[in-house]
């Protein structure tokens, strides 16, 4: 499960919702450039209801 640097930032919030994720690799052409954190999301898109339930999700075991 990854990101590329040219997703929209919705994919990798829904992404994170959905597996309850705090971070993300950023892959360009198979190849890791990147990490995207949710501390990340949290700049880019203010204090969103949908980052607020990533953060409150249990980690993953």
């Amino acid at each position: 499960m990854a990101v590329a640097p040219d997703d929209d930032v919705d994919r990798a919030v829904q992404l994170m919702r959905s597996k309850a994720l705090r971070r993300l690799p950023v892959v360009d052409n198979g190849r890791p450039v990147g990490i995207v954190a949710l501390g990340d999301l949290a700049v880019e898109r203010g204090p969103a209801p949908a980052l607020g339930g990533i953060s409150a999700a249990d980690p993953n075991a």
